[in-house]
C-alpha cells in the first residue's frame, strides 16, 4: 500500500455553520462523523428547497462557537468495541439525545444553552425573521458527508492571493498534510478510495463544489472582496464505501488509494 499523507487535524461542527471544533478522534459512519452538524436552525419560512438558516443569510453565526457539554458522550457511541465485534457495516446505536446538548459562547460574550428560548431570540434578532431549531443524530450537511481538505492547499491559495487564507473557511471534516507536499493534491484522489486508520475507508466522489463560508475579518481571518476565493472547488467531498464504519483517531494515514 502506498501511504499519500497524514491526517493532520480531524474537525466537527456541532452546530450548522457555527464556529467548528479539533477533535482527537471521531466515529464516522456512513451519515459522517458523529456529532457533525448535529444542529442547524431553519428559517421560518424558508424556501422548500433549502430551508437551512446558515452563514449564506447571515454571516457572523460563524462567530457562535458551540461545545457539547458532555465531549466524550458526543465523540463516541457507546458500546462502540461490542459493535466492532459484530459483522462489518453494523451501525452502532447513538448516544441519547441528551448526550448532544450544547451551550453557545455568543460573539458578544453569554453563554447560553442552545435549545433556550433566550438564544433562539439571538439568532433571530439579528437574522431578521424567525427560526426552528432542528436536531439529528444523523448529520444535517448540505451535500455529502465528509469533507477532505490539503493544508498545502491553503498556503497555495495564500500565494495566489498574496495574503494568509485560514483553512477554517473550508470547513473540512478531514485536513491532511500530503507526501507530495503541494496544493489541491486532492483534487487528484476523486474517484479513488482512501484508507484511512485500521477501518476507515472513504470514497472520493466529486471536487467540493461549494462556496467557502464567510468568516468577518475582524475575528477570523482577512476577507477578500465578497469572500470569494480562486480555486474555490479545491477540497473534495466523500462517501463512506466500506461496511466497516470507523473511529478515526489522531495521527491517522490515509494509505493506499485504488480505483473506487
Amino acid at each position: 500500500m502506498e501511504q499519500i499523507g497524514t491526517v493532520e487535524t480531524i474537525c466537527r461542527y456541532p452546530v450548522k455553520s457555527m464556529a467548528g471544533e479539533d477533535v482527537a478522534q471521531a466515529f464516522v459512519g456512513f451519515a459522517g462523523l458523529m456529532g457533525d452538524r448535529a444542529f442547524a436552525f431553519v428559517r421560518t419560512p424558508g424556501p422548500k428547497g433549502f430551508p437551512w438558516h446558515t452563514g449564506r443569510e447571515q454571516e457572523d453565526l460563524i462567530l457562535f462557537r458551540p461545545h457539547f457539554r458532555e465531549g466524550g458522550a458526543a465523540t463516541l457511541p457507546p458500546d462502540i468495541e461490542e459493535t466492532f465485534k459484530m459483522a462489518p457495516g453494523v451501525n452502532p446505536i447513538f448516544p441519547a439525545e441528551g448526550a448532544f446538548e450544547i451551550d453557545v459562547a455568543t460573539p458578544d460574550g453569554q453563554t447560553l444553552p442552545l435549545r433556550s428560548a433566550e438564544f433562539k431570540a439571538v439568532i433571530e434578532r439579528r437574522a431578521g425573521y424567525a427560526v426552528t431549531l432542528r436536531f439529528s443524530e444523523r448529520s444535517l450537511y448540505d451535500c455529502r458527508p465528509v469533507s477532505l481538505f490539503g493544508n498545502a492547499s491553503a498556503r497555495g491559495l495564500g500565494n495566489e492571493l498574496a495574503m494568509p487564507i485560514d483553512r477554517r473557511r473550508f470547513r473540512a471534516n478531514l485536513y491532511a498534510d500530503w507526501a507530495e507536499d503541494r496544493p489541491y493534491r486532492e483534487n487528484e484522489l476523486v474517484g479513488r478510495t482512501l484508507q484511512i486508520g485500521e477501518r476507515l475507508r472513504l470514497a472520493v466522489l466529486e471536487r467540493d463544489p461549494r462556496c467557502s463560508t464567510s468568516l468577518p475579518p475582524a475575528r477570523c481571518c482577512p476577507a477578500t472582496p465578497r469572500n470569494r476565493l480562486p480555486g474555490s472547488n479545491s477540497g473534495t467531498c466523500a462517501s463512506i464505501r466500506s461496511p466497516t464504519s470507523g473511529r478515526t483517531r489522531l495521527p491517522s494515514m490515509p494509505s493506499a488509494a485504488r480505483p473506487g
